[in-house]
C-alpha cells in the first residue's frame, strides 16, 4: 500500500442515512467464483446471465443454504509518520459458514481446501457481497459429542483486502441447488 498522508481525503462519498434500510444478519448463502472469471463477472454483479454462465461452466461453486457470520474485517495497522502513531494498511476478513450438505461432499471439501484460486460470495436478508481479493479456503468436518447435533461442513475463509467487500442486490435465482 502506497502512503497516504493526512488531510488527502478529497474524494469522500456522502453518507446515506434513514431507518428504511434495516438489512438483516446471518451468511444465508455462499459462493465461490474462480479468480478467472472474476473480471467478467464484476462488470454487472447484479448480471443473472453472467452468473449462470459461470455457474454451468464450473467458474462458480454455490452453497445455496448456509448459516454463518462475517466478522467485517480486522484492520491491519502500520507505521505512521510525523505526528501520526500508525496508519491503516488494510483489513483482514473473516467469514464462517456451516454447509449442512454434508454427506458426499469431502472429495469436494478435499479439492477446495486451501485454495487461493476464488473470490467469495455472500448473501445477509437482501444484500450479495464480494470479496475483491482472491480467499483462502479452509473446510473442518468437526463432530460434536452430542447425539442431537447435525454434522455439517464448517468453512472458513479468509482474504486481506484494502477494500471493504463489493455489495450489489442479490441475482434472482441465485442461491438454489446446482448440479454441473
Amino acid at each position: 500500500m502506497a502512503y497516504y498522508p493526512s488531510g488527502c481525503d478529497e474524494n469522500i462519498t456522502a453518507h446515506s442515512c434513514g431507518t428504511c434500510g434495516v438489512e438483516l444478519s446471518r451468511v444465508r448463502g455462499t459462493a465461490f467464483i474462480n479468480k478467472s472469471y472474476y473480471p467478467t463477472l464484476s462488470t454487472d454483479f447484479e448480471d443473472e446471465a453472467l452468473w449462470n454462465a459461470g455457474i454451468a461452466s464450473g467458474a462458480i461453486i454455490v452453497y445455496p443454504e448456509t448459516q454463518g457470520e462475517f466478522d467485517g474485517g480486522t484492520p491491519n495497522m502500520g507505521q505512521g509518520y510525523g505526528d501520526t502513531e500508525e496508519s491503516l494498511n488494510s483489513y483482514t476478513f473473516l467469514l464462517s459458514f456451516k454447509d449442512p450438505n454434508y454427506v458426499g461432499n469431502r472429495n469436494h471439501y478435499n479439492s477446495v481446501k486451501g485454495s487461493r484460486n476464488f473470490h467469495v460470495a455472500f448473501r445477509s436478508e437482501t444484500v450479495l457481497a464480494i470479496s475483491d481479493e482472491p480467499c483462502t479456503i479452509v473446510p473442518k468436518n468437526p463432530i460434536a459429542n452430542d447425539l442431537k447435533v447435525e454434522r455439517t461442513w464448517d468453512v472458513e475463509v479468509k482474504w486481506t483486502s484494502d477494500n471493504f467487500p463489493e455489495e450489489s442486490a442479490i441475482p434472482a435465482n441465485l442461491f438454489t441447488c446446482y448440479v454441473v
